[in-house]
């Protein structure tokens, strides 16, 4: 099968070479920037292009992987349905609910395949935690914490710093945890939030969800780290508790760096012989041939954004939102 790429930046070169991994060719990189373009194709013998919607319905073409910044999701989708193509859409889904649901209107109207690419469910440390609560091993769940951060990324033209295009870590980054406690342990029915959203390119968020299960779940998501990037995760239940730490060092003392010293975007790391990226692709494709059915639906994606926002919404009005 053929792939077209539109957004040439970190995500997009993770996501070329994780599709490359499972046989897929690239046959054409889009990018606004053409330089970004240009440097993507030429590792694949690909063709470069800055006109990205007329890439999203080329011919030729059997999946489109938007790996754009959040709010450009939604036009490229929406194209890429329209052309009868099954497509491959970085996470958040959208930078608004109405964004979502237009662009997943279209993926229903046209009868093509949509995969939101929420990697937590793929990442082993988290599905050997999920099969722990699953086979009973901690008992009846009452609470979680999840704690996932690191430096502020940077991103094409410091788009990240504009919280009215990313939402901030809130919804660009801690997006992840929602979707994996969604996963866990079902629909959330209330959030409240406290953030910072510093223009100094500094922000922190704790968000603590209620799940209609009953388990009580604190989200803290940074961007405030001097460098580096860790994760934690904590699931309590009345026989025991399973635990997750990507650092497990007593301690560390870290130097901020000078502004603008950055990464531009943070993919976190995994042990794992075969990349939790590529096994997202792996299952995509299954379900692109017929094989299987994926662990995450267009829906899940809908759902996870409708939780973040609402946590924005909590953090601008000082109260819960109920879902």
């Amino acid at each position: 099968m053929n792939l077209a790429i539109i957004g040439c930046g970190g995500m997009g070169n993770v996501h070329a070479r994780m599709a490359a991994n499972c046989g897929l060719k690239i046959v054409a990189c889009g990018d606004t920037v053409m330089e970004k373009a240009e440097a993507l194709a030429a590792q694949y013998d690909a063709d470069a292009t800055d006109d990205c919607l007329a890439l999203a319905a080329r011919d030729g073409v059997d999946i489109v992987a938007v790996t754009t910044p959040t709010p450009q999701h939604t036009p490229y989708v929406i194209a890429a349905a329209e052309a009868g193509k099954n497509i491959f859409c970085e996470k958040p889904f959208g930078r608004t609910l109405e964004q979502c649901e237009k662009a997943l209107a279209a993926v229903e109207q046209a009868g093509v395949k949509l995969f939101v690419g929420h990697v937590v469910r793929y990442f082993h440390e988290f599905e050997a935690m999920k099969a722990q609560v699953d086979g009973g091993k901690v008992g009846e769940v009452g609470f979680a914490k999840t704690y996932r951060g690191g430096i502020f990324p940077q991103g094409e033209k410091f788009w990240f710093r504009d919280y009215d295009q990313s939402g901030g870590v809130t919804l660009d980054c801690i997006i992840h945890d929602f979707d994996w406690l969604r996963y866990m342990f079902g629909d959330c029915e209330r959030v409240y939030c406290q953030a910072l959203r510093r223009t100094d390119a500094i922000d922190y968020s704790l968000v603590t969800l209620r799940m209609k299960s009953g388990v009580i779940a604190n989200v803290v998501g940074s961007w405030a780290h001097p460098a580096g990037f860790e994760v934690r995760a904590e699931i309590c239940g009345d026989k025991g508790m399973v635990r997750f730490d990507s650092s497990e060092a007593p301690i560390a003392t870290m130097m901020r760096e000078t502004a603008g010293s950055g990464p531009g975007m943070i993919v976190p790391g995994s042990p794992d012989t075969v990349s939790p990226y590529q096994l997202e692709w792996e299952d995509f494709l299954g379900w692109v041939r017929g094989e299987s059915e994926p662990k995450v639906q267009p829906e899940d994606a809908v759902c996870a954004v409708r939780i973040a926002l609402a946590a924005l919404e909590s953090a601008d009005t000082g109260q819960p939102v109920s879902l």
